[in-house]
This record gives C-alpha cells, structure tokens and sequence, in this order.
C-alpha cells in the first residue's frame, strides 16, 4: 500500500520531479565548469588551450631562446611544447619538461610564479631615444618579448570571470530547496512561494543567458585574435567541453523555468474551470428552487 501510494504521489508531481532532477545536474555542471583548470584533476575543462604555433616562421628562433640556461642552471629546453590552458578559477600549464606532467596555479598573480619569466621570449629589439633632442646619441635597444603564460592569464582575470557563474551556483541551489519545498504537500504559504519560484527561476535564466553569452564570445574572441595579433607566433584552441557544458547548463535552467510556468497555468486552468462547475452548480441549485416556488 506503502508502495502504491508513493508512486502515486510520484507520478502526480512528476513535472517538479524532473524540475529537481534538472536542478541537479544544472548544479553539477555549474561546479565542474567553475572548478575547471584549478587542478590536474580538471584540465580537460577549459576555456582556452594556448601553444606556440610549430608551423610559424618563428618557431626555431622561439625554440632557440628556449636552449639558453637560465642562471640558476635549469635547462628551459623543450618548453616550446608546453601547453597553457586557461579556466575561470585557474591555470594549468601542461607538458612541462622540467616535471614530465602537469601544474596548475590559481588565475591570479601568475607574475609570481617560476614559469612566469621563463615562458617570456624575447623576439627582438628595436632602438628608443631617450628623448627626441638626443635621438641618435643616446639610443638603447629595447627588447620586444610575448608571454604566453601572461595571455592565459588575462583571459582569465580580465577577459572571463567567474563571478556570475559562482552567483548561478548559488541562486541554482536555492532554486533546488525552493522546488523541492513547494512539491512537499501542506506546506505553509505554497502558493506565494510558487509565484516567488517563478520569478526566481526566469532571472536565473536571463542571468546565466547572459553569462553563457560572455563566455561564448571570449572563448571565440581569445581563438581568433590571438594568432593574428601574435603574428602566428601562438595558436589558441577553445575549450568545446567548457562551451558545452556552459550551454547545457543554461538549457537545464530554461527547462526547469518552463516546467514551472507549465504547473502555474495548468493551475490556473485548473481552478479556473473548478470556479466555473461551482458557478454552474449554484445557478442549478438556484434555478430549481425558484422553479419550486412557483409550483
């Protein structure tokens, strides 16, 4: 009996069964986006994968600065091949020679980090005056360096971040207690807290649309400009699970909004067409009486 009751029960709130379930994964997905790139755990979720371009022209003279010991006698050779992936709490640097493997650093202060100074090259140097009166007299040759790792970087500490995704985490799990307190039965002021859920659930999704937006245009921003402002020099790869699972988190919101502003017409209808077989019934019960007194 205990079975068939819960079933029961199920079956007539599925709607909100499946709004708690998308609930669910929306945050899952919302966490493993944000906590992309913040360890070795997570380097497949990205939103930027930066590598020097092997088919640039400058290739072997980046692969040349690379050769040169630095003074404390580490051997830079071979992080011509490192890769640099950049997510919204963090950067991970993957394979590195000195180590065989991967490490990642939180998004800020990179400048103090080891790999900061060796992953800066020096392209080339070009003459600056001191000043226009003395130009050719106290000329200096000013080097012109690109740095990968600070790229990784600005994307994201400038370019990306993660704060509206921390706030969707958030409000998406008090959206999850909100659903599941209106689908328990009795419970106090339900009908206010379904039309609060309402509004709740549809700013959610503007707010997220608008942050899946962002992220969207960075990612394609960062992969296209940068190897034509690098002149080649560094090719940039964006993160397609990142992008996805951005996507899909936004899809999950607009469906639970959906499935909610279905109950909240469905119980519109619902009680609308209650009042109408009650307002039918009194005119029945009130033009039989009057039928009655006449007779």
């Amino acid at each position: 009996m205990f079975s068939i009751s819960a079933i029961l029960f199920c079956l007539k709130r599925t709607p909100r069964v499946f709004a708690l379930l998308f609930s669910t994964i929306t945050i899952l997905l919302s966490i493993f986006l944000l906590v992309g790139c913040y360890n070795n755990a997570n380097l497949s979720i990205y939103l930027v994968d930066y590598k020097f371009e092997k088919n640039s022209p400058f290739y072997p003279l980046i692969q040349k600065s690379f050769t040169a010991t630095q003074p404390n006698n580490q051997s830079l050779q071979g992080m011509e091949s490192v890769s640099i992936k950049s997510g919204y709490m963090g950067v991970c640097l993957s394979n590195l020679p000195q180590i065989n493997g991967s490490i990642c650093y939180p998004r800020k202060d990179l400048i103090n980090t080891t790999y900061y100074d060796d992953l800066s090259i020096e392209l080339f140097n070009v003459q600056s005056p001191k000043n226009n009166t003395t130009a050719s007299a106290n000329s200096r040759n000013v080097p012109i360096k690109l740095n990968i790792l600070q790229l990784a970087e600005l994307t994201s500490t400038e370019i990306v971040h993660p704060y509206l995704l921390m706030a969707t985490i958030i409000l998406s799990v008090i959206m999850f207690l909100l659903i599941l307190y209106v689908t328990v039965p009795k419970s106090p002021k339900k009908y206010i807290m379904n039309r609060f859920l309402l509004i709740w659930t549809s700013s959610l999704t503007l707010l997220w649309g608008f942050g899946t937006m962002w992220t969207h245009v960075a990612m394609n921003a960062s992969s296209e400009l940068v190897p034509r402002a690098s002149l080649g020099i560094i090719s940039a790869k964006k993160g397609k699970k990142a992008e996805t699972m951005s996507w899909f988190v936004f899809a999950f919101l607009l469906l639970d909004s959906l499935i909610l502003w279905f109950l909240y017409f469905r119980d519109r209808k619902k009680l609308s067409d209650e009042i109408d077989k009650l307002n039918s019934s009194n005119r029945f019960v009130s033009d039989s009486s009057t039928l009655n007194s006449k007779v």
